[in-house]
């Protein structure tokens, strides 16, 4: 959801990827994307289209070990966007629009209640109540796609009216009206730059630095492959299943980089670089007069009161949003893990009443609130601080999952609609994008590793390798149990699951 992703990523960037530009980050990106991960899952999905996505796909092509461990780390990671997101809803989002409202309409009393948002004791009551609200929606079954719907066509037409406003701005009157407030401290638009090249900031961008930035520019991306975990519920796969996950790539990324060209264009690449690297650089003593969000440096214009209480309207309910979207793929997942054997049967209960699979749900939601409880009180936020590492090796192990799919299943590829068993010459299309997907992902994998941002919490190692170990571990003891029922789960995995 660009609401989300193009604030921490553009905001972030500065810092953690010096000198990159992020509109041309996310040009390049969705082609590579695209045409690698986002297409392989298209075609998996289209000719496997069985709810848990990689799972499937991982587990008949390659090995069932390595399919309940790459979906369970893709799943634990998701979980912790449930958290994540009850956690930074009150506090970097439901802050700024009170705070908003209260500037545009006048009532400072908003303004200084808003920071109760930002303490404990208001993030984890806002991040309860919403996790509570999602998980009623989600048991009620068809109520969560109608909310979400709603919800969406909000989300969406804030964010196009913010992209259109930030094209409308002059930049030279932003700066006048900046100059012009935060005279009476002393800050000024250009002062705020120098400040930050002392501490270390480097101004302009560079082409190195941009491609450095495609990390982050991809993993914004990420979501494209959700789709793929509710596939058993898609009608027509062989075209839904392109048109959601590659279609929804490309909108996403097109949004992001005119987002990002926005951001430019209103405050400047270098006001806005260099006041975000003195917010996370840590590395200055400089205070900054306000927030260096999109919304709070659009209160300062004041130019139109009602497009910017919107964009801070669609940013917060964008989290919201997001919050559900989270919870469909963790589900979907426990639904498949246990109509193969190798999770509780109770997790594939369909509740009669509310035809929804409450015990998941409720699973899922009890999850989410204990990592949101964790990420608030203590600093178990660490053991999860490189997700995106994880993800990225799950859709690297998937790769392999789709170069090998025409071999190992030869079967399922046979009966695969017709574009997905296409071929060049001997060669099966998939496989070539599957070894294409294999060189994005490895390029981000070591970009994750390598950028000191992103890989930058060497303490949630051992977590993580402890995480893919117990997935291993769940899935042979599983398999020895179901082996005592007489039950043999190599049986299982030799077929695609029913739809």
């Amino acid at each position: 959801m660009p609401a989300v992703g193009i604030v921490f990523i553009v905001s972030l960037s500065p810092f953690a990827f010096p000198q990159s530009n992020m509109f041309l980050a996310f040009l390049i990106a969705i082609p590579l994307v695209g045409l690698g991960p986002a297409l392989l899952y298209s075609m998996l999905g289209a000719a496997m289209p069985r709810t848990g996505g990689d799972y499937v796909y991982v587990s008949r092509v390659i090995h069932p070990a390595l399919g309940f461990m790459t979906n369970w780390l893709f799943t634990l990671t998701v979980i912790s966007f449930i958290g994540d997101a009850g956690y930074v809803f009150p506090s970097s989002a439901l802050n700024i629009f009170v705070a908003t409202i209260g500037e545009m309409t006048g009532n400072q009393s908003l303004v200084t209640n808003s920071a109760w948002f930002t303490t404990h004791a208001g993030e984890i009551v806002t991040g309860t109540i919403l996790i509570l609200g999602v998980t009623i929606l989600m048991v009620l079954g068809r109520a969560v796609w109608n909310f979400m719907k709603v919800l969406f066509f909000i989300v969406m037409l804030g964010t196009i009216v913010n992209i259109i406003y930030l094209l409308t701005v002059s930049n030279g009157t932003f700066i006048n009206t900046f100059n012009n407030m935060f005279a009476s401290q002393g800050v000024t638009y250009q002062g705020l730059i120098n400040s930050a090249v002392a501490a270390g900031y480097k101004t302009g961008w560079t082409f190195s630095g941009t491609i450095g930035g495609l990390v982050y520019a991809m993993a914004g991306l990420i979501g494209f492959n959700f789709a793929a975990y509710s596939a058993g519920e898609a009608k027509s796969s062989s075209k839904s299943m392109p048109l959601a996950i590659v279609g929804s790539l490309i909108i996403g990324g097109i949004l992001f980089a005119a987002w990002a060209f926005g951001i430019y264009h209103a405050f400047g690449y270098d006001f806005f670089s260099a006041t975000n690297y003195l917010a996370n650089c840590g590395c200055s003593s400089v205070v900054l007069p306000i927030p260096v969000s999109v919304n709070s440096l659009f209160t300062i214009l004041q130019q139109n009161p009602i497009l910017e209480i919107l964009g801070a309207l669609a940013f917060g309910l964008a989290w919201i949003w997001l919050t559900p979207t989270d919870f469909i793929p963790v589900v979907r997942n426990m639904f498949a893990w246990s109509f193969d054997r190798v999770g509780p049967e109770q997790l594939a209960d369909v509740n009669p009443r509310f035809g929804s699979p409450v015990k998941a749900i409720l699973l899922t939601a009890g999850l989410g609130e204990l990592l949101l409880i964790l990420f608030i009180y203590t600093n178990f936020g660490v053991a999860f601080a490189n997700t995106t590492i994880l993800l990225n090796l799950v859709f690297f192990i998937t790769s392999f999952a789709g170069i090998l799919f025409p071999y190992r299943a030869k079967a399922v590829f046979e009966q695969s609609p017709g574009w997905v068993k296409a071929k060049v010459g001997n060669i099966p299309v998939i496989t070539l994008v599957g070894i294409f997907s294999a060189i994005v992902q490895s390029i981000l994998v070591y970009g994750s590793f390598t950028n000191a941002f992103i890989g930058g919490a060497p303490a949630s190692y051992p977590i993580a390798v402890g995480l893919a170990v117990g997935g291993l571990v769940i899935f042979y003891v599983a398999k020895a149990y179901r082996k005592s029922k007489g039950i043999d789960l190599n049986l299982v995995f030799k077929e695609i699951p029913p739809e």
